[in-house]
């Protein structure tokens, strides 16, 4: 399948900015700051993945999270987003392609964050 390999510095202020946006309270563990457990889908933009056509719009199908820790501040994250299933449909708005993402997030080699997220395209099937 196709993977993006990238890095990710998660910083105070984008923690901040991001659970500001979701009108989520600011968390501290350890006196560390940490990001909201949606944050990760941040850490990707459909401009980034090759394998996505930049002419297409996509909506969220789904998303989900699963922590080993929590996401802290001024963490350096190793991430590799995998493409994992591409399927087509037909639905009421007409022909659909799903497309599955796994992200999966390390610091200092320590799995922090996976993720799985469907973007669903509506268009043609070519």
């Amino acid at each position: 399948m196709n993977k993006l390999i990238f890095e990710y510095h998660l910083t105070a202020v984008s923690i901040i900015v991001y659970s500001q946006s979701i009108e989520a309270p600011l968390q501290k563990v350890g006196g560390v700051l940490i990001a909201p457990s949606t944050m990760p889908v941040l850490f990707w933009r459909i401009a980034d993945v090759p394998w996505l056509d930049k002419e297409k719009t996509f909506i969220h199908g789904r998303q989900s999270f699963t922590y080993r820790a929590p996401l802290k501040a001024d963490s350096h994250l190793d991430c590799e987003l995998t493409l994992t299933k591409r399927e087509q449909k037909t639905g009421r708005s007409g022909n659909l392609i799903l497309y599955t993402h796994t992200l999966s997030c390390k610091c200092k080699d320590e799995r922090i964050v996976t993720a799985e997220t469907v973007l669903i395209s509506i268009g043609d099937l070519s």
